[in-house]
């Protein structure tokens, strides 16, 4: 064994050992601290102001430089190993969220500038070297692949033909949603919003709003009239609320030919088609909870199909009676409904009080062959909802009526 051997096998004996011992330490003081100190030892760099938790795994540590005031939760897995010249480099107060997978895999360099925030569950993975720039938002589920396999020769496995290393690079500021994935050789350009769900196989131009599989700039933020309406926060919202509405219909689009086979399971189609949509739906709207009940195959109650700060109505299988509390109303009527103070009107679900919620909009939810649902929005506070707002849900509404349309008959069980 050459010398070069024994120092990399020497160096990750030390990493086990080290974040073996430290690594399970609760995040206490005492257990950051400890981290904050002793990882020294097994990283390329790690400044101060570093805050670790409990149950991070580190692979190839020496390959990691990790900046001042970086945070990383539960569960974060960063691999460094593959190559004597890889880096993971982490900028100044970078956030990494439980679950966030980073592998640099071979010769790699993983730049990650500061003042970023990674949201659960994303994967960025090499071999292509990969640039995150400053001030960027990355949402939960979304993939990052400096990569991409080769599969031109019949006669050989597509894993023995190697792979493409282009590379990728997200330019300062740029916000993506929840569950998109960037494929290798991509520059999505500086102030981009990719929305929800998207696949970017291509260059996306500087400052613009891009939607869809693949993903397609749909307007440019630097448009004379945006930037007029940039002062005006309805209309920040609006632009907002458009990237959801785009990737609504294009959903809606890709949602047909998928009930030709009888095989789909419709609950995991639903939840991936709304999951991705409700939450970028209730920050443009500055709400607690947003939900879609629909009829049940009966047609005399109505049950929730998807929720976000409501989830205890799935888990207790609430029913609501068509024409009883608000959202049975709003059923039975067809007709948009504002409620300021929940407390002074007929609910059948004590979980929308049991939570706290204080004000609600509730809109119906055209399907088809006349069957109606309901999509509303609550506060925790006190709010004055306007007819704005209540054109804006509906707007919304219409859009995923069209989403779940085909697969409404298939939904709910009596």
């Amino acid at each position: 064994m050459n010398t070069k051997q024994s120092a990399s096998r020497w160096m990750r004996l030390k990493e086990v050992l080290v974040t073996t011992i430290l690594g399970w330490i609760p995040s206490i003081a005492l257990g950051a601290k400890l981290r904050n100190v002793l990882y020294r030892s097994i990283f390329a760099r790690i400044g101060s102001s570093v805050y670790i938790q409990n149950g991070v795994e580190f692979l190839g540590a020496s390959s990691i430089e990790i900046s001042d005031g970086v945070h990383i939760f539960k569960n974060v897995r960063l691999d460094g190993r593959g190559h004597e010249n890889n880096k993971i480099y982490l900028g100044e107060r970078v956030a990494l969220e439980r679950g966030v997978e980073i592998g640099a895999l071979d010769n790699t360099c993983i730049h990650i500038d500061e003042n970023t925030y990674i949201a659960p569950y994303v994967c960025i993975a090499g071999p292509g070297n990969i640039k995150i720039g400053k001030h960027c938002m990355i949402a939960s589920h979304s993939g990052i692949y400096a990569n991409n396999h080769n599969f031109a020769d019949l006669t050989v496995l597509i894993r023995e033909q190697g792979v493409t290393r282009k590379g990728i690079i997200i330019e300062d500021n740029c916000w993506l949603g929840h569950g998109v994935t960037v494929l290798d050789g991509v520059t999505i350009g500086q102030g981009s919003v990719i929305g929800a769900g998207s696949v970017v196989s291509k260059d996306i131009p500087p400052f613009s709003i891009a939607v869809g599989v693949p993903a397609k700039a749909i307007r440019d933020r630097q448009d004379k009239e945006q930037t007029k309406l940039t002062h005006n926060n309805n209309s920040r919202l609006d632009i907002k609320l458009s990237v959801a509405l785009a990737q609504i219909e294009k959903t809606a689009e890709l949602s047909y030919p998928l009930t030709v086979n009888d095989t789909v399971f419709p609950h995991f189609v639903l939840e991936n088609l709304l999951s991705v949509l409700l939450d970028c739906i209730r920050q443009v709207m500055n709400v607690d909870t947003i939900t879609i009940l629909l009829p049940t195959k009966s047609g005399q109650q109505l049950a929730v199909c998807a929720t976000i700060g409501l989830e205890e109505e799935i888990v207790e299988a609430v029913r609501i009676p068509i024409g009883q509390g608000f959202a049975g109303r709003i059923a039975a009527s067809g007709e948009q409904m504002i409620v300021d103070d929940l407390s002074k009107v007929e609910v059948v679900s004590p979980i929308l009080r049991n939570r706290g919620i204080q004000s609600m909009i509730g809109v119906p939810l055209q399907l088809k062959k006349g069957i109606s649902g309901v999509f509303h929005v609550g506060t925790f506070r006190h709010c004055e909802f306007t007819k704005d707002d209540v054109q804006r849900l509906q707007l919304v509404g219409d859009r995923i009526g069209l989403a779940i349309e085909p697969f409404v008959t298939d939904i709910l069980e009596t």
